[in-house]
């Protein structure tokens, strides 16, 4: 009877290590895709950073291009590094978004689009603070990884677009 009830016991183990073992391997798979997919929309961009070139369309050329280089070069490590935090706190997988850096018609309109996006970073690492401190751990890492790339690479690459519109 005892023999019965460790084998029971030891099946059940199992069962459950093997539910967990497959819940973290479909994880993992999630964060690829999610990688996966910023490199996808990076290359998109490039590709239409390429086109507009070619058209001679500098100013939009240019935000496609950094759009590119912000999926290929900042999202997917970001995607990467939440998609973990997510899966060992057992919670979803986030997923990817491109880059939407818009053009400019105006140095003035990207001046007010750098102090936007300034202002929408800081609200991010408030947001990320909160989360943090009530254990959310996966949208703390969204939060401050995003509020990081806003305030830091957004402003700054709005504003050689405004520069650009001159040419």
């Amino acid at each position: 009877m005892l023999i019965g009830l460790a084998a029971a016991a030891g099946a059940f183990g199992v069962a459950a290590t093997m539910s967990a073992a497959s819940a973290r391997a479909d994880a993992y798979s999630d964060i690829i895709a999610s990688v996966d997919g910023d490199l996808s929309y990076g290359q998109t961009a490039f590709t239409t950073a390429s086109a507009d070139f070619a058209s001679n369309h500098l100013v939009n050329g240019l935000a496609e291009l950094f759009n590119g280089v912000n999926d290929d070069a900042l999202s997917a490590p970001d995607n990467l590094l939440i998609g973990s935090v997510e899966a060992l706190t057992n919670e979803t997988i986030t997923g990817s978004e491109p880059w939407g850096l818009p053009a400019p018609t105006s140095f003035s309109e990207a001046l007010s689009s750098a102090d936007s996006y300034i202002t929408e970073g800081e609200g991010y690492f408030t947001t990320a603070a909160s989360d943090l401190v009530s254990g959310d751990y996966g949208d703390a890492a969204i939060y401050d990884l995003f509020g990081a790339d806003i305030v830091t690479i957004a402003p700054l690459e709005e504003l050689l677009l405004g520069a650009s519109v001159s040419f």
